[in-house]
């Protein structure tokens, strides 16, 4: 603890949890018990959310998909399938984390999609990133075809609610030129550190805490109230340029009330010696709007030597291809970590989505006031 003239002693922990670090601090009530009980709370949304995890309801749903053998039948709205009866029984924690994913995909027009899986094996994201940080040539592209099929296994409307807290995903059944079209994938992995961070934070003021602020890893900070000092609290931006603990900018989030600050980008550091090229040509510009499916072929940039076609690690989930919006970092500061976390994921493939009206939408599905506004932005250099 932490203890000076006339300010509260400040408590604080760090523990590894989610793939990253847990970190909160605070002042106010018992400090010892509300650390381990913010143990407890993590731990619970891991066993229930991980897709690491085989037990999780996750990993369950994803285990559970059946195969409506339509063909192409995938519907936005879920509702052709899967039938109803069929699928698992979720937790209410769980059943309120999907709501609250299938109603922001719809507000953001799909650039949130947790379905997206399919995609992000099919471009191989893990083995880029090794090979990136390593110096090695980059996997080789999928073909257009692969590209496709992925494309739609990870529709999000094959994710339906046919029941009280039951939750189904069916399948297209047909293949893409020969490439069998894969199974949807769940992961929640886009808006669970948000949600995490806003539970421990309200679980700490609950137990007593007048101040908090819990993050989890770089990319979710969740606040309450002050500082033991009275003074705000502030969060980084990490500099997407630079190395892990490089900060960019400070945010200093409201005094008093509660807020969720999210970050979302490519922190690999500079990706260098790229070049932009469009179909039929080495240096045509990018033409088209991102979410046309003929601007795939526009919208791509490959690295020397290797022919890897690759634009970011971040797949945009409309088109099947590596974002390219221009974006290289997105910071959104909201009243719910959900929301945040959606929302600077959205704005990374796609800056132009109307951030007021997806907080109108998430307002009315949620039935609570919401706010949100993006704190930082961070655009590729030329």
């Amino acid at each position: 603890m932490a203890e000076s003239a006339g300010v509260a002693p400040t408590w604080r922990s760090s523990f590894p949890a989610m793939g990253t670090r847990i970190d909160i601090i605070g002042w106010g009530g018992d400090g010892m018990a509300i650390v381990n009980a913010v143990v407890g709370v993590v731990a619970r949304h891991e066993d229930m959310w991980s897709v690491f995890r085989p037990s999780s309801e996750v990993s369950r749903l994803n285990d559970a998909v059946t195969s409506t053998g339509g063909g192409g039948g995938a519907s936005r709205c879920g509702a052709d399938s899967a039938q109803a009866g069929t699928g698992l029984v979720v937790s209410e924690e769980t059943d309120r984390l999907l709501r609250d994913a299938l109603a922001l995909a719809e507000a953001t027009g799909g650039a949130f999609n947790p379905l997206i899986g399919p995609l992000v094996a099919a471009w191989d994201i893990k083995a880029m990133r090794a090979a990136y940080v390593a110096g090695a040539p980059l996997p080789p592209a999928p073909s257009a075809d692969a590209v496709e099929a992925a494309l739609r296994a990870s529709v999000w409307g094959l994710l339906s609610r046919v029941g009280e807290r039951r939750w189904a995903m069916g399948v297209p059944g047909e293949s893409v030129g020969g490439v069998e079209v894969p199974s949807p994938s769940l992961d929640l992995g886009g808006i669970v550190k948000g949600y995490t961070a806003d539970a421990c934070r309200d679980l700490a003021v609950a137990m007593g805490a007048r101040g908090v602020l819990v993050s989890v890893g770089t990319s979710s900070v969740s606040v309450f109230g002050t500082r033991a000092d009275g003074s705000s609290w502030r969060a980084g931006l990490r500099d997407p340029q630079g190395g892990p603990t490089w900060v960019a900018g400070v945010v200093e989030l409201p005094v008093g009330g509660m807020a969720s600050l999210s970050t979302s980008g490519d922190n690999l550091g500079p990706l260098g010696g790229v070049r932009k090229v469009g179909a039929g040509s080495s240096a045509s510009p990018l033409v088209g709007p991102v979410s046309d499916r003929r601007a795939r072929e526009t919208s791509r940039e490959t690295s020397p030597g290797d022919g890897r076609v690759f634009d970011h690690h971040i797949i945009d989930p409309r088109t099947g291809y590596p974002a390219n919006a221009g974006v290289r970092q997105v910071s959104v500061v909201a009243s719910s970590g959900v929301l945040a976390e959606a929302l600077s994921t959205a704005l990374l493939v796609d800056p132009s989505i109307d951030v007021s009206d997806v907080v109108a939408r998430w307002a009315r599905e949620t039935g609570t006031p919401a706010s949100a506004r993006v704190v930082g932005l961070v655009w590729v250099e030329s």
